[in-house]
């Protein structure tokens, strides 16, 4: 099972990245990244679709109080976005991978394990 952040869904319905990349995947996301991707304000109408149905096929996984005290801790260790540290707060709780097109935002966070759908 892999997690994706909120990039990464708006990629797959943007066409930046390519739906096949995830055919052999179980996705997931978190509560977050809904409401991050589909909350965009210049969203175009068939990119909103491909994304309600990206996340219909995704396993949503629901923001626990195990999730929201390690989003607090790894807000308090650097200055995270709030959504970035649920996000890895998620992906460390359930041990999945989490694909981000944004590496940096999660580079110092021990155990976290990352991959960049965007690179080969």
């Amino acid at each position: 099972m892999i997690i994706l952040d909120s990039n990464a869904f708006i990629y797959l319905a943007n066409g930046t990245l390519d739906r096949k990349i995830i055919s052999n995947e179980d996705i997931s996301h978190a509560s977050i990244t809904k409401i991050e991707s589909l909350g965009f304000s210049r969203i175009y109408a068939n990119e909103l679709l491909l994304l309600e149905i990206l996340f219909s096929e995704s396993y949503n996984l629901p923001l626990t109080d195990d999730i929201v005290e390690r989003a607090v801790k790894l807000r308090q260790v650097k200055g995270m976005s709030l959504g970035d540290a649920i996000i890895a707060a998620t992906a460390l709780e359930h041990d999945y991978e989490l694909w981000t097109a944004n590496e940096a935002d999660f580079a110092h966070i021990d155990g976290l394990r990352l991959r960049n759908p965007l690179k080969p």
